[in-house]
């Protein structure tokens, strides 16, 4: 039970007019911002017991809250010509927008940012197969490829992963992407 005093203070605070929009517009505020999450991810080490982490945007199909608890899906389109990539990537959009049970990271061999920044998905850039030359280690393109896929699946927290090959997106990659729904 709280004392008297304590009460009173509440009901005084209560009557400030105006008091309840400014909370609610603080608190969406805060959850929004990138940086205020980062920072307390960094403080406090949240992320650690999470399955994904806090700081990869849904991009601008979804939003509010709750987008943060979403599976990571690596998406990989390699090979794809110009207009084929900006197809797919419309496509993951859609889907994205039917279902909302994903947060998509794109990596591509085509340098096309502009298509991935009109929805706000982070991308990640491979070298293509076809401007690789075996590097002073010895290092064939598959290692290289497989190497940073692996970085990408531990950096991302990735709980899946799909692999589109210059046709884009086929029936059974949207299937999966689908079928992929929140942690929560």
């Amino acid at each position: 039970m709280m004392p008297r005093r304590g009460r009173r203070a509440r009901q005084l605070v209560r009557r400030i007019p105006g008091l309840g929009p400014l909370q609610r517009r603080t608190v969406h505020a805060m959850r929004d911002s990138t940086t205020l999450r980062g920072l307390v991810r960094r403080l406090y080490a949240i992320d650690n017991a999470m399955p994904v982490p806090l700081d990869v945007a849904p991009g601008k199909v979804l939003g509010g809250v709750g987008t943060e608890a979403l599976p990571v899906t690596l998406v990989l389109v390699l090979g794809a010509d110009r207009p084929t990539f900006e197809a797919t990537v419309d496509g993951i959009a859609r889907l994205q927008r039917v279902y909302a049970g994903f947060r998509p990271v794109i990596v591509t061999d085509q340098p096309a940012f502009a298509v991935t920044r009109r929805y706000g998905y982070p991308m990640e850039l491979l070298l293509a197969r076809e401007s690789w030359d075996v590097d002073d280690q010895g290092q064939t393109w598959d290692e290289y490829a497989r190497e940073r896929i692996a970085l990408l699946l531990a950096t991302y927290r990735a709980t899946a992963s799909i692999t589109l090959g210059p046709e884009g997106l086929d029936a059974e990659a949207a299937l999966l992407l689908g079928a992929l729904r929140s942690a929560q």
